[in-house]
């Protein structure tokens, strides 16, 4: 039998108490004041009684904030010699409420723990790169090394076909290109974990 230990509640704007501190712990969308974990968002509360925590599930169209160290979504959208180019599309727990003309920046030093001459052997032009924030100001900085984290869509560079994975290569199944990127395990899932 499964147990179910996270339990919606109320209905709650910025402000109101969710839960205390002593007991909870502040989740998304909630911050503490005093001994109380209030608000932060408009929305519906969610305690999860294993975890000890309290969070507010937004229930508005209010922009998704991003932070240091939330996973995020996206498409590469330009190519340097040492930089990509991302176009932010949504974060990881919040999917259904994309972000609008948000672009980040991916370092080479910030896609394999081991030496890459050139960012091109990591990513192609309109890929789609699960990567986590590193930095939030001024430019949204990301990183990919983690092994979960990389390019979970990519695309043909000679002809924008979709490639498929066959063994440990990559192969378009239109021109039979052979290209190689940093795959995240969700690559080909059609899921973002």
């Amino acid at each position: 039998m499964q147990v179910n230990y996270k339990m919606k509640c109320n209905f709650v704007i910025p402000g109101d108490v969710v839960g205390t501190a002593e007991e909870f712990m502040p989740g998304e969308g909630t911050y503490v004041k005093g001994e109380h974990i209030r608000a932060l968002t408009t929305g519906v509360t969610e305690v999860d009684s294993k975890e000890r925590s309290a969070k507010v599930l937004p229930r508005t169209n209010a922009p998704v904030k991003l932070k240091t160290g939330d996973v995020v979504v996206g498409q590469i959208t330009d190519l340097k010699e040492s930089l990509a180019i991302l176009r932010l599309a949504f974060k990881r727990g919040c999917e259904s409420r994309p972000i609008h003309n948000t672009e980040a920046l991916i370092h080479i030093s910030r896609v394999k723990s081991s030496y890459v001459k050139d960012i091109r052997q990591v990513f192609g032009l309109r890929d789609i790169v699960k990567a986590k924030i590193i930095d939030d100001t001024p430019t949204i900085g990301l990183s990919i090394v983690d092994e979960d984290l990389g390019v979970v869509k990519a695309y043909c560079t000679r002809c924008a076909t979709p490639l498929k994975l066959e063994g440990k290569r990559l192969v378009c199944p239109e021109c039979d290109q052979v290209e190689s990127r940093k795959l995240s395990t969700d690559f080909g899932t059609g899921m973002i974990r």
